[in-house]
């Protein structure tokens, strides 16, 4: 696949843990293919060996299974380099050269000892970009400190500054207004359905049936579903979708299916969890960073459960700090109020824009670099 620019395509380097830097990717992928640069997205589980990919599968149940476990394996985190396979990897390197891949993203830390390898393979200059997706630096580049010295460093948000940064919007459609919205709650735990969304949204089936909240929670499954209220709805990832598979149009987006119909909603083309969202007037959720970008994409706040890990907790603080977030506890306070969401979503769609589009900002650098390379003379 060439592009419109000339040169090689940009490789976005992600990974489907928590696919809090899976959908990330692809949203960078589809606004630079929208102007007209190349790009496709790897996953480092396509690396992996199939009885790694059996282990890390097993892994996330574990994980859903008990919030203790993640965080734990949270604060132990180290690299994958045991589970990659040799064969995989260098054909991977190998469809790199041939193709003279010089520009890569990288969403996860687990990329850069591959990154390394392959820079002293071919002896090329790459360019490189680190993109930060929590407020502190995310366990997976914290396992490989100094392999990205030389990067450019692309925060969106920052917990030491206390503001957002780059911005990465999922489209261009300006948020639904806050009456517009029906008065539901999007109720979730992130891509692997990790944490204590399963206690809120029975609190929430209990406690907040009582000021009209409708609840679209994301399940695990149909026993999730079990003791919902009339006009609740439940939607699961299709089980059977893997983020290392990849059809002859890429990587798709997480289908989700309806729990009770089977129907999917929206295409695999589609970010389905933020059509839901964009609608509501509120996410219930740990504070990772994908949930992060629908809220500011959308202008829809977000009802803070407890954190994965420390670069979560930096996530939910600035998010509460900036008066885009309120945690659970707090909320109930309030009874549940949407006068409470309504202000968190003025603040969200008044809110001062810091820094640039990070996918406009990216070509403009590549353009840059690329005529500065062509001499006068050609």
């Amino acid at each position: 696949m060439k592009s419109a620019r000339g040169g090689s395509p940009v490789s976005i380097l992600s990974s489907g843990v928590g696919l809090g830097v899976y959908v990330p990717a692809l949203l960078v992928q589809r606004q630079l293919r929208s102007r007209g640069v190349a790009a496709d997205v790897e996953t480092i589980e396509a690396c992996y060996s199939p009885d790694c990919q059996r282990r890390h599968l097993a892994h996330q149940r574990a994980c859903h299974q008990n919030f203790g476990l993640a965080a734990l394996a949270q604060r132990m985190v180290r690299g994958v380099g045991d589970c990659l396979d040799p064969q995989r990897v260098d054909a991977l390197f190998r469809r790199w050269s041939a193709e003279g891949r010089k520009d890569f993203i990288v969403w996860s830390g687990f990329w850069l000892p591959v990154l390394e390898r392959y820079r002293q393979m071919s002896s090329a200059a790459l360019g490189i970009d680190c993109c930060r997706i929590d407020a502190d630096v995310s366990p997976s580049f914290r396992a490989h400190p100094g392999l990205a010295a030389g990067a450019v460093e692309i925060w969106l948000w920052n917990w030491r500054e206390k503001r957002t940064l780059f911005e990465l919007a999922v489209d261009d459609r300006p948020p639904v207004g806050f009456p517009d919205r029906e008065h539901r709650l999007v109720l979730h735990g992130g891509g692997w359905g990790i944490g204590t969304y399963l206690d809120a949204l029975a609190q929430l089936r209990n406690d907040a049936g009582g000021a009209g909240w409708g609840l679209d929670a994301i399940v695990q499954g149909c026993g999730e579903a079990a003791g919902g209220r009339p006009g609740d709805r439940y939607f699961a990832v299709d089980p059977d979708w893997r983020t290392w598979h990849r059809g002859s149009d890429g990587h798709r987006f997480p289908p989700l299916v309806d729990v009770q119909s089977g129907r999917p909603l929206g295409a695999g083309s589609d970010h389905a969890l933020y059509e839901l969202i964009r609608c509501s007037k509120a996410i219930v959720s740990k504070p990772g960073g994908g949930t992060l970008i629908d809220s500011l994409s959308s202008a829809t706040p977000v009802v803070l459960l407890d954190p994965l890990g420390e670069a979560e907790a930096c996530n939910g603080a600035l998010w509460e700090h900036l008066g885009f977030g309120i945690p659970l506890s707090k909320w109930r306070q309030r009874a549940y109020a949407a006068s409470v969401l309504e202000e968190l979503h003025e603040n969200l769609a008044r809110r001062t824009r810091n820094g640039p589009d990070y996918p406009s900002h990216y070509v403009e650098r590549l353009r840059q670099r690329e005529a500065a390379c062509i001499s006068p003379s050609a």
